[in-house]
């Protein structure tokens, strides 16, 4: 009975994004941007729609095993956050379309491994790619801040408010100054946001702080998310949370092995 239950949990998981597009490998001039020797960052933290693209190839390979150790955990929102019993998010956050763009969490840090690897012997073995032989890795904490690109004299990509008009520049959580609660709907996200809602840093990568603290290779996780301070995201600083956790993703860079 338990391994028809998983068969079953697996159909139902392939079919939640059968309106996906065709599964292709990353355009990674568009993608991606240079930011080392060699070095090239994603634009945007890997979302739930590149995630189940993943997870749907290992249903189809028969990689049950792996499926179940790279599974996203959705209970862990009620979990880690007792005031989401209402199981909006825990039902939809990985499965509902309408989530696709939204940067995945929830995932061990062999999930993330695995997803890299899994990327990187797609991407060789197509027989249209830009280079010959590439790595898809997540960064170490040192390469994370310096495609993280801080403003010189500052901790951030950036200082002070846009000059679109915009009052926020980041997915955080604010203490209200009048109440002394924490305020998460202040700039526009409850929880996680779609990937690429506030501006680029200056080369171009999107969400370097805020919205989800990003997995590094080095076991620390950088950037904060939509449950931290602006204090608590400037780039020397680093999280902790334990994995898997609804605050926690990752992004993916490249590094060029043979062009």
């Amino acid at each position: 009975m338990k391994t028809r239950s998983i068969l079953i949990q697996m159909i139902i998981t392939a079919l939640s994004f059968i309106l996906l597009s065709a599964t292709g490998i990353p355009d990674v001039k568009k993608e991606f941007v240079m930011f080392g020797d060699n070095l090239f960052a994603a634009r945007y933290e890997v979302t739930n729609q590149e995630y189940s693209e993943f997870l749907n190839d290992l249903i189809s390979t028969r990689q049950t095993e792996k499926y179940l150790k790279c599974k996203y955990d959705s209970t862990q929102w009620i979990r880690k956050f007792p005031i989401y019993n209402n199981e909006t998010l825990p039902n939809n956050y990985h499965s509902n379309p309408a989530y696709n763009k939204y940067p995945i969490v929830n995932i061990s840090l062999e999930g993330a491994l695995s997803y890299c690897s899994w990327l990187t012997d797609k991407y060789n073995s197509a027989a249209k790619r830009n280079y010959k032989k590439i790595l898809f890795r997540l960064p170490t904490e040192s390469e994370w801040e310096k495609l993280s690109c801080p403003i010189p004299g500052y901790k951030l990509p950036w200082s002070g408010a846009d000059n679109n008009g915009k009052t926020f520049l980041a997915n955080i959580k604010i203490k209200d100054a009048l109440t002394g609660k924490d305020n998460y709907m202040i700039d526009g996200g409850l929880t996680t946001i779609m990937t690429g809602h506030y501006k680029p840093n200056r080369l171009g990568i999107y969400d370097v702080i805020g919205n989800i603290s990003e997995m590094t290779s080095d076991g620390k996780q950088k950037g904060g998310s939509w449950d931290n301070y602006i204090d608590e995201c400037n780039i020397d600083e680093t999280q902790s949370y334990t994995l898997p956790d609804p605050r926690v993703g990752f992004r993916i860079i490249m590094e060029i092995k043979e062009k």
